[in-house]
């Protein structure tokens, strides 16, 4: 359902697939709703839904993945706190679909699987990529997700920068956290190779965010991260027999986001910082042709 008074444009972009995804969108036929398809060759999230920022026509961008399942009034309610001079962005929920569910997970997997639980119901704190929308003012401080951040890049924390930028520009996040997406992810991703995968990357990008917008400090990484490695070492020692193909222990993803995360610091430590301390638009020039 649209907003009274409003029109919407759906937008497809085609980050570079391999399969038949342009002939399936193609085929698609939406009477009601204006629609686009965009190939965009140059893998990255961040940089495909930069490409969505630079050809939306609207003044309301909604965000959301291809595994999600929208519930009814989505489109609506998630752009009325906008459209009635709420907000200026705003956050929707997301949770797992049921049969994805697993009794071994705990709220950590479940949010490094996109759900969002973890957010502060009132005042949310970030904004989750499957369900998150902003207004076109957003744009005028915060230009463009970073390419170097989300998948096909380090791999996470793109939306949860931009996110830590909207409020860094005087924008509240506003709670629509009652509109939840049903996420319908490849089982493949409960498999503990994936699982770690994903805390690898996620110490990547935090390290990443870390050193060039927050600007954190640097002593003794080397250290750290032999540190870290030991015990990572010594819990894998102790609980080899806990290991299993499907599932991982918290522990574990905590031990090894740990590495991660010092070994992506020690690495972004050698590059300039990208920001100005919680800056809105990043230094590097390079990032225009990137996204251009």
């Amino acid at each position: 359902v649209t907003p009274d008074g409003f029109t919407a444009e759906l937008l497809v972009i085609d980050n570079g697939s391999t399969d038949h995804t342009a002939d399936v969108v193609k085929s698609c036929d939406l009477p009601n709703l204006r629609f686009r398809y965009l190939l965009e060759e140059r893998p990255g999230l961040s940089i495909g839904r930069n490409r969505a920022l630079g050809e939306a026509k609207g003044d309301v961008f909604l965000f959301t993945d291809d595994d999600i399942r929208p519930p009814a009034g989505w489109l609506a309610g998630m752009s009325d706190p906008i459209i009635e001079g709420k907000a200026e962005a705003v956050a929707g929920g997301v949770r797992i679909a049921p049969h994805l569910l697993r009794p071994w997970m705990t709220k950590l997997h479940r949010s490094w699987l996109a759900s969002s639980e973890w957010l502060n119901q009132e005042q949310p704190e970030s904004m989750v990529g499957a369900n998150m929308v902003f207004s076109r003012a957003v744009l005028k401080k915060v230009p463009m997700f970073d390419p170097e951040l989300g998948a096909g890049a380090l791999g996470s924390g793109e939306e949860s920068l931009f996110s830590a930028q909207v409020i860094a520009a005087g924008y509240q996040i506003y709670p629509r956290l009652d509109l939840c997406m049903e996420h319908h992810f490849q089982e493949s991703r409960l498999k503990r190779e994936s699982l770690l995968d994903a805390a690898v990357k996620l110490g990547f990008s935090h390290a990443y965010r870390g050193h060039h917008w927050d600007h954190w400090g640097y002593r003794f990484g080397k250290s750290r991260l032999f540190i870290a490695n030991r015990k990572l070492a010594a819990w894998r020692a102790a609980h080899a027999d806990e290991i299993t193909d499907e599932g991982c222990s918290e522990d574990e993803l905590t031990l090894v986001y740990d590495c991660a995360m010092i070994q992506g610091h020690i690495k972004e430590h050698q590059r300039p910082r990208k920001y100005e301390k919680h800056g809105l638009v990043k230094l590097d020039a390079s990032m225009q042709e990137v996204t251009s």
